[in-house]
C-alpha cells in the first residue's frame, strides 16, 4: 500500500497536510472525507520514508511523550492526547508532524505506524517500542519509561556540556599560547641571539627546531586523523580497534565504557520491559550503541539466544561487561525476572555515569594547568637562558 503526500482543507477552510497510506489516490480521499477532510492535492510518495529538515529537540520530544502519557493514563483515547499536544507544540514542524499522526490515528493506523514516517524525529528504538506498548495494551506507561529515558540521555549531555566548558577554553589558551610564540615570539628573540654570535642551550635550539617543523607535523596528524577516521567508515576491524583504543584511555576510557553500557542497558530494558521479545530486542539494540565493538558482543548474544543458550553465556567471554553487571544479568536469567534486573542495572548506571564524569573533569581541570604551567616554563626557560648568558657575558 503507498503513502500518500496530501494537502487537504477541513470545513472552516483550515489547510492540513501530512502522509498517509491508501490503496490509491480515491481510497486516500475518501478516507480523509470520512475525517472532515477534502483533499486539494495528493502525491504518491517515493519509497523513501518521509524525513523532517526542520529540527526537532529532544526536550520537545520528552514533552510530549510525557504529555501523551499523563493524557493516557487519564482515560483519553490516543487521537485526542495527539490533538492536545498539537495545541501544546510551539514547534511548527513538530505541529504539522503530530497533526499528521493525528489524521492517521483516527483514520486507524496504529501510533507507532505514523511515527515510523519520520525516522529523523521517532528513531527505529521508539517506534519498535511504542509498537510493543500498543501490543500489549500499556502504551500510557511505555511513553512514561521512553520519556524518562530521554530526559536521562537529555540530563548527561547537558552535565558533559557543562563540566566541559572550562577545560575546553583552557586547552584553547594551550594551543593559542603555543602558537603565538613559536610563530613571532621566539624567532624574534632567536635573530637577536644569532646577530650577537650567542651559543644557544638545548632547550633553546630544541624549540626552535620544533617552531620549524610545527606546522608540517599538525599537518601530518591531520592527514593521519583524517585516513583513521575514512578507513574506519568502511573497514569495520579498524572501527572495532579504534574501540578498544577508546576503552583503554585513562580515566576517559572507563567513562566511554560506561557511556556504551548504559545505552545498552537502558534500551534493552526499555524494549523488554515493553514486550519486545528478547532476540528481536538485541537486534535492535545493535544500532543503538554508538559502539561497533559493543555490537559484536551483542551479536554473540543474539547467536547464544538463537541456539537456545543464556544471553549472559556469549557475553561473559567479553571484557567489556563488568562483573557486577554480568552477575545481576545471570541472576535475572536464573530467576526469570531478567526485566527487574536490567532495571537494577539501568538504575545504577544512572547515577554512576554522571558521577563518573564529573569526577573524571575534575581530574582534568588540574591537570591540563599543570601542562600550561609546564608549557610556559619551558619556552620562558628557552628564552631567558640565552639572555642570562647574553647579559653576563656583557657584564
Amino acid at each position: 500500500m503507498p503513502d500518500y503526500n496530501y494537502y487537504a482543507v477541513d470545513r472552516n477552510g483550515a489547510p492540513i497536510h501530512g502522509v498517509m497510506p491508501a490503496d490509491n489516490q480515491s481510497k486516500l480521499e475518501e478516507k480523509l472525507e470520512e475525517l472532515g477532510y477534502w483533499v486539494v492535492e495528493a502525491k504518491e510518495q517515493s519509497r523513501r520514508r518521509k524525513t523532517s529538515s526542520s529540527r526537532v529537540s529532544r526536550r520537545e520530544l520528552i514533552d510530549f511523550f510525557n504529555g501523551m502519557a499523563v493524557l493516557l493514563e487519564a482515560g483519553v483515547n490516543a487521537a485526542d492526547a495527539l490533538k492536545a499536544m498539537i495545541e501544546e507544540t510551539n514547534n511548527e514542524t513538530f505541529r504539522r508532524v503530530l497533526e499528521d499522526l493525528e489524521v492517521n490515528v483516527e483514520s486507524g493506523m496504529s501510533i507507532h505506524e505514523s511515527m515510523s514516517k519520520y525516522p529523523k524525529i521517532f528513531s527505529d528504538q521508539v517506534c519498535n517500542i511504542v509498537h510493543a506498548g500498543e501490543y500489549g495494551g500499556n502504551l500510557a506507561i511505555t511513553f512514561e519509561d521512553i520519556s524518562e529515558h530521554l530526559e536521562w540521555v537529555d540530563q548527561v549531555i547537558s552535565d558533559v556540556k557543562q563540566v566541559s566548558i572550562y577545560p575546553a577554553m583552557i586547552i584553547l589558551a594551550v594551543i593559542g599560547l603555543i602558537s603565538l610564540m613559536l610563530s613571532f615570539v621566539i624567532p624574534k628573540f632567536i635573530a637577536i641571539f644569532d646577530s650577537a654570535g650567542l651559543q644557544l642551550p638545548a632547550i633553546t635550539r630544541a624549540i626552535v627546531t620544533l617552531g620549524d617543523y610545527w606546522w608540517k607535523g599538525i599537518l601530518v596528524v591531520v592527514v593521519l586523523a583524517v585516513a583513521v577516521i575514512v578507513s574506519a567508515k568502511y573497514i569495520h576491524s579498524v572501527q572495532v580497534a579504534m574501540d578498544k583504543l577508546k576503552f583503554s584511555v585513562p580515566v576517559f576510557g572507563s567513562i566511554n565504557r560506561m557511556l556504551v553500557l548504559s545505552r545498552f542497558v537502558h534500551n534493552f530494558a526499555l524494549m523488554v520491559k515493553s514486550g519486545v521479545p528478547i532476540l528481536d530486542a538485541l537486534k535492535l539494540c545493535r544500532g543503538l550503541v554508538g559502539s561497533p565493538l559493543m555490537e559484536e558482543v551483542i551479536k554473540d548474544a543474539e547467536m547464544a539466544v538463537n541456539d537456545g543458550r543464556r544471553m549472559s553465556e556469549a557475553l561473559r567471554e567479553h571484557d567489556i561487561v563488568p562483573p557486577l553487571v554480568m552477575r545481576m544479568l545471570v541472576v535475572g536469567e536464573e530467576t526469570g525476572n531478567l526485566e527487574q534486573a536490567l532495571k537494577h542495572v539501568s538504575k545504577r548506571y544512572n547515577s554512576e555515569v554522571p558521577r563518573h564524569i564529573k569526577r573524571a573533569f575534575a581530574i582534568l581541570e588540574p591537570t591540563i594547568i599543570v601542562f600550561l604551567i609546564g608549557v610556559v616554563g619551558v619556552m620562558a626557560a628557552a628564552v631567558f637562558l640565552p639572555m642570562f648568558s647574553l647579559m653576563s657575558g656583557i657584564g
